[in-house]
Parts: C-alpha cells; structure tokens; sequence
C-alpha cells in the first residue's frame, strides 16, 4: 500500500526547489522533512493497493485544479519553512 499523495509530494518539493524563486531555500534533511509534512498534513491522502489504483490515481493527479493546490501548498510550506527553520 502506497500513499500517493506522499509520492507526488516529494517530486513537486525536488521540482520547485530547483527553480530560481526558491535558490535560498535550505536543503537539509530536517527542512525537507518539514516541507514535506506541512505539506502531507494539509492535503488529502491518496492511498493505492494496486497498478490498477495507481493508474486511476495518476490520471486525477493531472486534472488542473489538484496539481494547481498541490503547487500552491507546496509553495506555502517552502515558504514557512525557508522563514522559520528548525535547524
């Protein structure tokens, strides 16, 4: 069993770390760590037991509105991280 959600997570944190706007932004373990579970905590989970269910998943994934929410709370959760870090 997977959480998909944690997957496509993980890929938008690696993706929007490399573009210009985030050059600043800590690395580290603990700061990704935190990315991600502001991030998880806030959007729904998606978990699958199948290619079948991965599949599916994959395709609501792409409609406009998740991946525009995803993004945003992705970019609010590198954002409070980058000002308040725990390191």
């Amino acid at each position: 069993m997977v959480n998909h959600t944690e997957k496509v997570v993980l890929e938008t944190i690696n993706d929007l770390i490399k573009q210009e706007e985030f050059k600043g932004f800590c690395t580290c373990d603990q700061c990704l760590l935190d990315v991600a579970s502001y991030a998880l905590n806030r959007l729904p989970a998606k978990y699958i037991a199948s290619t079948r269910g991965e599949l599916q998943t994959k395709i609501n994934e792409f409609e406009n509105q998740v991946r525009v929410d995803m993004i945003a709370i992705v970019t609010k959760a590198i954002n409070t991280v980058h000002n308040t870090p725990r390191h």
